[in-house]
């Protein structure tokens, strides 16, 4: 049934009629979703990686969202086949050669943006943050492929959500590479305390296992690199603060702090960063009894 469905797709594709083989799609879709809804599904695959590859964003977005949309509406049930199609369809966004232009490869980047976005929702419903994290992985690749000279920043966020630290220190390097050579040690700084603070502002703990995976980032960063890190104040920093996170110590970092006052001063986002890490190292004071909290011992 498949193969017949594909053949039409491909005629029409192949006359050049891609909106009647987005509205073939749709409608093979609408009348399937009931009774058998993996081939509703397998026929807005085959008809978005038959449009991708001619360039046509437009329509094979529309199929990619109706796909995961429906998952998420329909709250389908996580099983391999049904998460092979996501990866599938983010795997088959066209790349910037194939659409010829700047514009064009912006769109199919935020287009994948929205897909992925609702994939991970659907993933979230079901508690699966790992499956969650390997579409936010390729889709930050394929935003670094594409327009990663103008989207290098949505291209870290993409990646710092995925599991994947070497697509991190990739994204780095490459922002890195684009900036003065001044710069370098302003960017991996901010984008390493952004990361360790992002995945582990939760508590001391969390802040002092990310510390070591911040650790592990710099070295990725240096072999992606093929080179040593700055030999700056603010490196400096950075290597010592991992130190003092790791050991959970918010006096150490606070000297730190303050020792290199005039490195940080460079960036407002990093100083505003090192200061919340060390709000979150600092032991929580109990707050004092209320009069209303005594009485009612009495009570």
């Amino acid at each position: 049934a498949m193969a017949k469905i594909t053949k039409k797709l491909e005629q029409c594709v192949s006359r050049g009629d891609y909106y009647q083989a987005q509205q073939l799609c749709l409608s093979l879709f609408s009348r399937n979703k009931r009774k058998d809804p993996a081939k509703a599904y397998d026929t807005l695959v085959s008809g978005a990686k038959l449009l991708f590859p001619r360039g046509d964003v437009t329509a094979g977005s529309e199929l990619a969202l109706t796909l995961s949309k429906s998952y998420i509406d329909s709250r389908l049930d996580f099983e391999p086949e049904n998460m092979s199609r996501l990866l599938v369809l983010v795997e088959s966004y066209p790349e910037a050669e194939v659409l010829g232009s700047d514009e064009k490869a912006k769109l199919a980047v935020q287009n994948c943006e929205k897909f992925v976005e609702q994939c991970a929702k659907w993933c979230y419903l079901h508690h699966r943050r790992r499956e969650a994290a390997a579409l936010y992985e390729k889709l930050g690749r394929y935003t670094l492929r594409s327009v990663g000279e103008e989207f290098s920043g949505r291209a870290l966020m993409h990646s710092m959500k995925g599991q994947n630290l070497s697509d991190v220190a990739a994204v780095i390097s490459f922002a890195a590479s684009r900036a003065r050579p001044d710069e370098e040690d302003l960017i991996i700084a901010k984008v390493l305390f952004r990361y360790v603070s992002a995945r582990g502002r939760a508590s001391p703990h969390e802040l002092s296992n990310y510390a070591k995976v911040g650790k592990a980032l710099l070295d990725m960063y240096e072999k992606e690199a093929g080179r040593s890190l700055p030999d700056t104040p603010l490196m400096h920093f950075v290597r010592l603060a991992l130190e003092a996170l790791e050991m959970s110590s918010d006096k150490l970092l606070s000297k730190l702090q303050s020792k290199y006052s005039l490195a940080l001063g460079q960036d407002p986002e990093i100083a505003a960063t090192v200061h919340s890490l060390v709000s979150v190292l600092k032991p929580k004071q109990k707050k004092p009894p209320s009069i209303m909290d005594m009485f009612k011992l009495f009570a």
